[in-house]
């Protein structure tokens, strides 16, 4: 009897990612582990640690992972809205640093700050 393969329509034209894979490179990625800078301040951080978006990352690849982390990430994003009281600066950067901390706060361990290298940790209150 042949197999038949059910065939499915995109319901999103952004591709899914996880939060360490990397939408900037075709190639499986190998993931080192993360060390955690010291802290320094105990407010509105993990320990005072804080997950923003990496300055060096393509606005592209921080896009990728802004849509995971507001999708199936779970973060809660309604701050980053228009209109929202985190919406400016709106820029693509300053609303993943938002929708990523909010991520890393859910999931508060070391590898969740990442994003496929998008992310890093700051002791820096943003």
């Amino acid at each position: 009897m042949p197999t038949i393969i059910p065939t499915t329509t995109p319901t999103s034209s952004s591709p899914v990612l996880n939060p360490t894979s990397n939408p900037d490179t075709a190639s499986p990625m190998i993931m080192t582990p993360m060390t955690m800078a010291p802290a320094t301040s105990t407010s509105g951080g993990l320990g005072g640690s804080w997950c923003v978006a990496s300055q060096s990352a393509s606005e592209r690849a921080v896009q990728v992972a802004l849509d995971y982390a507001c999708g199936h990430g779970g973060a809660d994003c309604a701050a980053i809205q228009p209109g929202g009281m985190c919406y400016n600066p709106n820029t693509v950067h300053a609303h993943a640093s938002y929708a990523f901390n909010s991520y890393f706060r859910k999931n508060p361990v070391p590898s969740s700050c990442n994003f496929g290298g998008t992310a890093v940790t700051t002791n820096i209150d943003p």
